[in-house]
């Protein structure tokens, strides 16, 4: 192998170093803001909030392959004279002039992340629930708490390092790393379609470490003099890399970073709970085949709030073979000249050399690394049927000193105008704790999707501090409303006329006469009649003769009575 001359100071600077090279060279972004509100984002809105899963608009969605990277700085920006767009038409060549500090002093920090998103799956078990299969391959260089003249030697070299004098202000973090995770997800309603409306979900992931590294000081003070010579004191550092030369070993696949030759692997988890406030619920319900049914094609809410944790978890590494730790802990003033001097043929020679002109407290063959947890607190508006803006607020809880991959901080602003198979959405972020401006934008079409979160270099700004992309590529089956040709409450499929309005009783055929035979099986469709007489009225009844009346029946004899003997009357005497 090649010999490497390098010092133990110069490891650190060619390791920091990176934090200015990829300042020269603009990257992608990781945010998705465009798409993070979004009610069609399918798997890709898993990643922000598992609770996005229930109640969505998609009976099916297939991430066939999407991907992001993302590289944004707080150090360097790329000051051309002239827009981009115009800058690059123009034929000139990019040169070192045009790199400027953004100034402030420090600490600064800088990422530079790549993602791919590979085949997924999400599927909605009923109205209720919703679940999800995903994986992705994240990779990440970071810097973080790099002091102004630390970034100088960087960007500079040692050379014009001694000009910068005495630094104690050093306790950085450069960390870089590779994994894959598998997925899990699943979400579920915990009301009904009623005004106030809750949803909640949980992801459960498993990590497999692909590589990592870091270097971490915490204090450790330098000078740098002579060009190739530095002054140590009180150092402080400590380092873990998983080592390269694995890849090289004739016995070497890809599947075996996932058995035998396995580097590290973790768990991590995702929360989420979402609130909307659905003041015209009602409005969506409707009725078919006789019973209610809920729209499930269309969004109900006017407000939506959002809250999620995302990226709880860790990798550890621990392959005895190929994974290295140490510390370097020395409180005297160490000086070490001629540093171009020191040979390191390979990576398990770096312990021994900074053992030799340092002293390590520690070594051993394993190390943590933590994933970006982060926190998001979102919002979206319907101000018209289909036109909405959105906030998102995300904020990095990972702290400084922890070994890890870190999110972006930032507040998003995304007015959007979205419909199921279209959306466009325009978000305006804050970013570099919420003092720098920034202006993207998303495009949905069909299957496709592509969107920035930084389009400032092509709209005019000639300062451009990092550049972003991400592109997706899915199928989705979107939720249906029960279909009626006929618009008579019997859904199609059920619709046994459906070219013409009828009852649910009839199975959607019509009954002009209301007699409960359908037209086509009455003979006199516009009469009621019963069915056993072919829903003909009933003839009427043939008139019959009056009956004769009765005789009267005679009424019994009075019983006989004997007879009585009369008195004779006197004779009148006459008056005189």
């Amino acid at each position: 192998m090649k010999h490497v001359y390098v010092s133990s100071f110069r490891a650190a600077s060619i390791l920091v170093v990176l934090f200015s090279l990829v300042s020269a060279y603009p990257g992608w972004a990781q945010n998705w803001s465009g798409l993070a509100h979004s009610n069609y984002g399918g798997t890709q809105n898993v990643y922000l909030n598992p609770a996005s899963l229930a109640d969505s608009r998609h009976a099916a969605y297939l991430n066939l392959g999407s991907g992001n990277a993302t590289f944004y700085n707080t150090y360097l920006q790329l000051q051309l004279p002239s827009p981009s767009l115009k800058f690059l038409r123009s034929g000139q060549e990019l040169r070192e002039r045009h790199l400027q500090e953004q100034g402030g002093g420090g600490p600064y920090f800088a990422t530079f992340t790549g993602e791919a998103r590979l085949p997924s799956l999400m599927l909605a078990i009923g109205k209720q629930q919703g679940i999800a299969f995903s994986n992705r391959v994240r990779a990440f260089v970071q810097t973080t708490n790099v002091s102004e003249n630390l970034a100088r030697v960087a960007r500079y070299g040692l050379d014009d390092a001694d000009s910068l004098g005495l630094s104690n202000d050093n306790n950085f973090t450069l960390a870089a790393g590779a994994y894959h995770e598998f997925a899990f997800s699943y979400a579920r309603t915990f009301t009904a379609n009623q005004t106030h409306f809750w949803k909640g979900g949980i992801t459960a992931k498993y990590l497999v470490g692909l590589a990592g590294g870091y270097l971490q000081s915490e204090g450790t003070g330098y000078q740098v003099y002579n060009e190739d010579s530095v002054q140590l004191r009180s150092a402080n550092l400590s380092y873990g890399f998983t080592n390269p030369e694995l890849y090289d070993e004739r016995d070497f696949s890809v599947g075996s970073l996932y058995g035998k030759q396995r580097l590290g692997r973790g768990v991590g988890f995702d929360v989420g709970v979402v609130y909307e406030w659905r003041p015209d619920h009602d409005q969506y319900d409707y009725q078919m085949d006789g019973r209610t049914w809920e729209n499930a094609t269309r969004n109900k809410y006017r407000l939506r709030l959002g809250l999620a944790l995302t990226d709880i978890g860790a990798i550890r590494y621990n392959n005895a073979q190929y994974v290295r730790q140490a510390r370097v802990a020395n409180s005297q003033t160490l000086q070490l000249g001629q540093l171009d001097t020191i040979q390191i043929r390979n990576a398990d020679d770096i312990a021994p050399t900074l053992d030799r002109l340092i002293g390590l407290s520690e070594q051993s063959q394993r190390f943590t690394t933590y994933l970006p947890t982060t926190l998001r607190l979102s919002a979206d508006y319907r101000l018209l049927n289909h036109l909405y803006t959105g906030l998102q607020w995300t904020q990095s809880l990972l702290p400084d000193r922890t070994i890890g991959h870190r999110s972006i901080s930032s507040l998003v602003l995304t007015p959007r105008l979205e419909f199921s198979r279209v959306e466009v959405a325009v978000p305006v972020l804050l970013t570099n704790r919420y003092r720098s401006l920034q202006l993207g934008a998303m495009v949905r079409l069909g299957p496709l999707l592509i969107g920035s979160d930084n389009l400032g270099g092509l709209l005019g700004q000639t300062a451009v501090t990092g550049a972003d992309l991400y592109v997706g590529l899915g199928f989705a089956l979107h939720k249906k409303r029960l279909k009626d040709r006929d618009k008579d409450g019997v859904s199609n499929k059920l619709d046994k006329c459906p070219k013409v309005k009828g009852t649910w009783a009839l199975q959607g055929c019509p009954d002009q006469d209301g007699d409960g035979i359908a037209d086509a099986a009455d003979a006199c469709p516009t009469e009621a009649g019963p069915n056993e007489n072919k829903g003909c009225p009933l003839p009427p009844a043939p008139e019959q003769p009056a009956p004769a009346s009765p005789a009267p029946t005679p009424e019994p004899a009075a019983p006989s009575q004997p007879e009585q003997s009369v008195a004779p009357t006197p004779p009148t005497t006459p008056t005189p």
